[in-house]
Formats: structure tokens, C-alpha cells, sequence
């Protein structure tokens, strides 16, 4: 077998199979086209080892022709409809049965002529190939008639390259290659990330494996007690407890190096403890729903009698700093209800196409308008990106952040609010700055939670905890980061998608 070959259908073979085992792995009911078209492959692939090796050459002349099934397989993972799947299935059947019986149909010994099948079934096959490249196109899937071209290039192309000049069909696998990636990327979109990353983990371990198995295998004749299976098989048990345990640990410290979201043990058991966490939450906030309507309806109507009171007292003359004091807690108490609404129960998403330098020039003139003549000024940095959200989300979002960070620069000699919004991919990033006393330490961990307030009874403490829930609905991200230089920053993470693709 020459070297071209193990280091080019090696791999092809290799990662077909990976990606198909892993469309089967995950279910889905459009990755059955993936997984047939992978294995497909992979046993092409297998028929064109064996062919190249001398002495199962005859049984690789016999199975190469199944590689007609590519047909059928690309035309299922493209989603073609059930009939052309199974028709382009029981040519490839038919083709490859007919081979396998009598393989001289189609090319004499070692490919090395046609036979008299051969240019019927090219021809046949050629047309097939463009017709269905033409329907992709036209069904506005152009990776995937563009996969279809270099699958059959790869295919059946290279056979009859070999066949008619001689050729030979390492160069076949290249195309094949990016006929298979082709398709992962038009076909499994949602676990697009999941495919490629179950690629990647599977060559990491493959590497750690190439390392470390020739070196056990060199040690295992001095490792062991004897040369019987026995020994051999004991040794290899419990040398293969750690080592394993060691590949596991190595490959998921590099897959959390290189992907954003990776998918190793210990970052899916971190991600059932945040499911779980989150599970719990929403059981929570449930309750607080409930609470907080029994609350507001047993509170509201007391709080209307007490303003009321105040409006008689000051007509009768009362000391006027202490209506206006009574009216002050009144209206902190209503403030506090409406908050512990709009945290217990959020009304449904209306996502609409929002300008984020608009959106946030409204925050701050909202925040201007509460605040008054104490407001600082405020440097807007914001470009035309835009997003979907919910306007009036992202609205109370930015009014929350900027509200705290000017209550912040109170009676500050020199006060600094800075608010900017740039796109950075698929995201919207939102950053809220300011030069005030920053967060306390002793809340910083707690500063989302609800009741939680760095401003004692001046705040709700539920101010925080409502921006981060719009956030976390929205499918993005809030956070706390302290500047070298002091004060606080806040940033947000919005999918500029919209929280449906989030």
C-alpha cells in the first residue's frame, strides 16, 4: 500500500465516521441524511483500502462499485423528497449488487479498462449527478449542490479517471472532503458547534492516543510477568484505568482552550449544575409572581388612603416637610410594587427591530428627566447597530444602568458616565461606565439578586435583578467588571438575532 494512500483515505475514513457517529449520537430527525451519507462514505472508503492493497485487491474491485450509494446518500442529506431518495438509493443498490457479483460489468482487473456497463452507467450517472445539483440550486440550497458536484468528482469521477487514464484515487479523497464538510454546514445548522467540536475531541484524542499507545506497547513485554494473553490482557487493564483517566483530562483542558463553548465532561456537568440552577430560579420566581400580585393587591389600596390623608392634611394646615415626607414613602412604596411586577411577572417578549444609539440617546434623556439639574453629562458613544429586542427591554435595561451609575457620581467633584454600544459579531455589547465609589465588595457576588442594593433604603434593590432578567430572556448576558481606575462598569451582551436565535 503506498503512503498516499493511508495518509489520504485514512482520514477521509476517520472523520466520516466521526461525523456520522455523531449526527446519530444527537437524533435529530434531519441528521438521518448525514449519517447515511458518513457511513456511505466510509465504507467507500474501505473498498478503496482494500483495493490498493495486493492482496485484497479483488475484494476492494468488487465493493468500489457500492460507491454509487453516494448518490442516493447526498441527495437524502440534502432533504430531497422521499421518492427521488429512494430512487437514487436503488440505483446505487442496484449498481453496486451488479458489481459485486461481476465486477468485470463495469472496468476489466485493476480498473484497468472499461467494461461494457461502464459508459451506460457513467453517463446514467454523470446526468443524475447535474440534474440533482441543478434542483439544489434551484431549491436555493447552493452548498449543497455544490457538495453534490464534488461528491460526484470524488465518487464516481475518480473511478472513471482510473478507469479511462490511469489515474489514481488518492486525489479522490480531498474532494470528498469538502464535499462532507459541505454538507455539515447547509444540513446540521443548531448543532453545527456540536459537530465540529465533536471533531475536534475526537482528533485531540486521537493525538494523545498516537503518543501514547506505541510507547505502552514497547513497554508492555517489560511490564508484564509473562508473554501470555492473560498477562498481556491483566497489564493492559490496569495500565489503561489511568491512562484513560489522563486522555480525558488532557483532552478537556485543551478543548477549553480552544472552543468558546466547550463540550468536555467536566463543562456538560458545569452546565447541568447551571440548568439546574436555572431550573430552580424559575421555580422561585414563580412563587415571587404569585407573591408579589397577593402583595400589590393587598398594599395598593392602603397606599391610595394614606395619599389621600396627606392631600386632607395639608389642607388643614399640617407642617408641610412632613406631608411631603409621608408622600415621599408613599410614592417609595409604589415604586418598590411595580418593581416586585415586573420582576415576578414579566409580560411576554415583543422583539422589533431596535437602533441602539436611538434606544440608548432615550435612556439617558429619561434618566435626565427623573434625575433633574444634578444629572451629570453623559458621553454617548453608540454606532447605527442595530438588533432585535424588545424595545421596551432594552429601554428599561439602559434606564437601570444609567439611573444607578448618575445616583453613583452624586456629590462627585468631577463626574464621568460614559455609555457605548458596539457590534462585535453576532452580538450587541453595551457598556455602562462611570468614575463613582464603584460596587461594595461585600455585594458584588450577590449584585443580580433580587433585594439586593448597594444604596440601603434610597433602592429597591430589584433594579439590577429586572435588567438581568431581561437580559437572560433576551439570551444574553449581563455583568459586573471593576476599572483599574475605579468606579464601576456594566456591560451587555445582546444577540442583535433576537432572543428566538439566541
Amino acid at each position: 500500500m503506498s503512503p498516499a494512500v493511508v495518509l489520504t483515505f485514512y482520514p477521509l475514513w476517520a472523520v466520516s465516521v466521526v461525523i456520522g457517529l455523531t449526527a446519530l449520537h444527537l437524533g435529530r430527525e434531519r441528521g438521518r441524511g448525514m449519517v447515511a451519507l458518513c457511513f456511505v462514505l466510509a465504507f467507500w472508503v474501505a473498498a478503496v483500502v482494500l483495493f490498493a492493497i495486493d492482496a485484497t485487491r479483488a475484494i476492494g474491485e468488487r465493493a468500489i462499485p457500492s460507491g454509487m450509494l453516494l448518490a442516493g446518500a447526498f441527495v437524502h442529506a440534502g432533504g430531497a423528497p422521499p421518492r427521488l431518495v429512494a430512487a437514487s438509493y436503488g440505483y446505487g443498490f442496484l449498481v453496486g449488487i451488479s458489481g459485486a457479483i461481476d465486477p468485470g460489468l463495469f472496468y476489466s482487473s485493476g480498473l484497468g479498462s472499461p467494461g461494457p456497463l461502464f459508459w451506460p452507467t457513467a453517463i446514467f450517472s454523470a446526468g443524475g449527478t447535474l440534474a440533482t445539483a441543478v434542483w439544489l440550486v434551484r431549491s436555493r440550497r447552493p452548498l449543497l449542490a455544490l457538495a453534490a458536484a464534488f461528491g460526484g468528482i470524488g465518487g464516481g469521477g475518480a473511478v472513471a479517471a482510473r478507469v479511462l487514464f490511469g489515474l489514481g484515487l488518492e486525489w479522490s479523497a480531498a474532494a470528498l472532503l469538502v464535499a462532507v464538510a459541505l454538507v455539515v454546514v447547509a444540513t446540521v445548522r443548531s448543532e453545527r458547534r456540536m459537530v465540529l467540536q465533536a471533531v475536534g475531541y475526537a482528533v485531540m484524542t486521537a493525538l494523545v492516543s498516537a503518543i501514547g499507545l506505541p510507547i505502552y506497547f514497547r513497554l508492555l513485554p517489560v511490564l508484564s510477568p509473562g508473554p501470555a494473553l492473560g498477562w498481556l490482557a491483566v497489564v493492559t487493564f490496569f495500565a489503561a484505568l489511568p491512562l484513560d483517566a489522563l486522555r480525558g483530562f488532557l483532552v478537556d483542558a485543551a478543548g477549553r482552550r480552544l472552543f468558546a463553548h466547550p463540550i468536555g465532561v467536566r463543562d456538560l456537568a458545569d452546565e447541568v449544575r447551571r440548568n439546574e440552577a436555572r431550573a430552580d430560579h424559575a421555580e422561585r420566581l414563580a412563587e415571587i409572581g404569585a407573591l408579589a400580585g397577593a402583595v400589590a393587591h393587598e398594599i395598593r389600596n392602603p397606599l391610595g388612603v394614606i395619599a389621600a390623608q396627606a392631600k386632607l392634611l395639608e389642607r388643614r394646615g399640617a407642617d408641610a416637610e412632613s406631608v411631603a415626607a409621608l408622600r415621599a414613602e408613599v410614592e417609595r412604596a409604589r415604586r418598590f410594587l411595580d418593581d416586585l411586577l415586573r420582576y415576578g411577572r414579566p409580560r411576554p417578549l415583543e422583539p422589533r427591530s431596535v437602533v441602539a444609539g436611538d434606544a440608548l440617546a432615550a435612556a439617558v434623556a429619561t434618566v435626565r428627566a427623573a434625575i433633574g439639574p444634578t444629572m451629570p453629562e453623559v458621553a454617548l458613544d453608540a454606532d447605527g447597530a442595530e438588533l432585535v429586542a424588545d424595545p421596551a427591554g432594552f429601554h428599561d435595561v439602559a434606564v437601570v444602568l444609567v439611573s444607578n451609575a448618575a445616583l453613583a457620581l452624586r456629590d462627585r467633584p468631577a463626574p464621568r458616565l460614559a455609555v457605548g454600544a458596539r457590534a462585535e459579531g453576532g452580538d450587541l455589547v453595551v457598556t455602562v461606565e462611570d468614575n463613582g465609589p464603584g460596587v461594595p465588595h461585600e455585594i458584588e457576588d450577590r449584585l443580580f439578586e433580587p433585594f439586593v442594593s448597594g444604596r440601603g433604603r434610597e433602592g429597591t434593590g430589584l433594579g439590577l435583578a429586572i435588567a438581568a432578567r431581561w437580559v437572560e430572556r433576551h439570551g444574553g448576558r449581563l455583568r459586573h467588571e471593576r476599572p483599574a481606575e475605579g468606579g464601576a462598569r456594566f456591560v451587555v451582551t445582546w444577540p442583535r438575532r433576537g432572543p428566538a436565535h439566541a
